[in-house]
């Protein structure tokens, strides 16, 4: 308990220094078409027990240029599309793709009188290309007729891209100048991917490089390292520590001067956020990991209370980050 309310009170101060005023909510699971999010008004989409995302039939059948219709006798939904025609039936593996009897990994269900369909096989069906990105529990699907997942801007917007995370300066940035909550998510946990903790010839390191951010942005690393007996290293750009100031952009390959023996170390705490200079931030990426099991999350908190949490834990990968053990 002692550790979960020092941990809480850390992420309260981050929060506090870095952020300022409130965004949007967003789904906590998204399907992405063509650089567009897809919205669904009422029946939400999920992952089933097969690790496959079920949508709502109509909205996403519609969103790829499809006709919709179901066929309540036969338990059926029916796409067409550009002389293609899909076939899915409730409960069944079986599905039909212009006559032709296929085989998937899931099936399609019949939840309180609403029929969702697997997003990957109804778009693939239907000619375009599905990508799924894990860390930010987004699928990404894009049509025949426009290749790239580049969103196209409208007048007096730019869209580009920073290491795969694309970027609107117009609909990414709410009117504070921050990036809004949703385009928070990417970054940060695309930031996650450039950040180890390794060990080399009996050494521990902090190897970082930073992952390329929107131009007038600017990225704020904070890393505890507490050990057992309750002391701690805290590094970050600000400090005045001798040993433990990091730079806040480029790359660096800082030794853990303090860290001589990894059985003696408790616990990480990580805190990640991109700011406005002026405004501040909307949210943080809160990582905590405690060596030889027990605590570990990943967790986006925005900086309004207003707005609930988001969970990555269970598909982050801590062992790729953390391997000083």
């Amino acid at each position: 308990m002692k550790k979960l309310a020092l941990i809480l009170v850390l992420v309260c101060t981050f929060v506090t220094l870095f952020s300022i005023a409130p965004s949007a909510l967003e789904l906590p699971l998204r399907v992405v078409i063509n650089g567009t999010k897809l919205e669904f008004p009422d029946a939400q989409p999920f992952i089933d027990a097969n690790g496959r995302t079920q949508t709502p039939a109509r909205f996403i059948g519609e969103a790829l240029g499809a006709n919709v219709t179901w066929d309540g006798v036969q338990k059926k939904a029916v796409f067409e599309s550009d002389g293609n025609t899909l076939v899915l039936y409730i409960g069944k593996r079986e599905y039909d793709v212009n006559d032709t009897k296929k085989q998937m990994d899931t099936e399609a269900l019949l939840i309180d009188g609403r029929t969702f369909v697997p997003a990957r096989y109804v778009a693939e069906a239907l000619g375009a290309t599905v990508e799924w990105d894990a860390s930010i529990r987004t699928v990404y699907i894009n049509t025949k007729d426009n290749p790239t997942s580049t969103p196209t801007p409208t007048q007096g917007e730019t869209v580009k891209y920073y290491d795969g995370v694309a970027f609107n300066d117009v609909t990414d940035v709410d009117a504070y100048g921050r990036i809004t909550v949703e385009k928070s998510k990417e970054f940060l946990l695309n930031f996650t991917k450039h950040l180890k903790f390794v060990k080399e010839n009996g050494k521990y390191y902090i190897v970082c490089d930073y992952p390329e951010k929107p131009e007038g942005y600017d990225w704020h690393l904070g890393i505890k390292i507490f050990n057992k007996d309750g002391s701690y290293e805290s590094y970050n750009h600000l400090t005045r520590v001798p040993g433990c100031q990091i730079p806040k952009e480029g790359s660096f390959k800082k030794e853990a001067i303090g860290i001589s023996n990894i059985s003696n170390v408790d616990f990480f705490n990580i805190s990640i956020s991109l700011n406005n200079p002026n405004s501040g931030n909307t949210g943080l990426l809160n990582i905590v990991y405690t060596i030889g099991g027990g605590d570990k999350w990943c967790t986006f908190v925005p900086e309004s209370g207003l707005y609930k949490n988001e969970s990555y834990t269970d598909t982050f990968d801590f062992n790729k980050m953390f391997q000083w053990n």
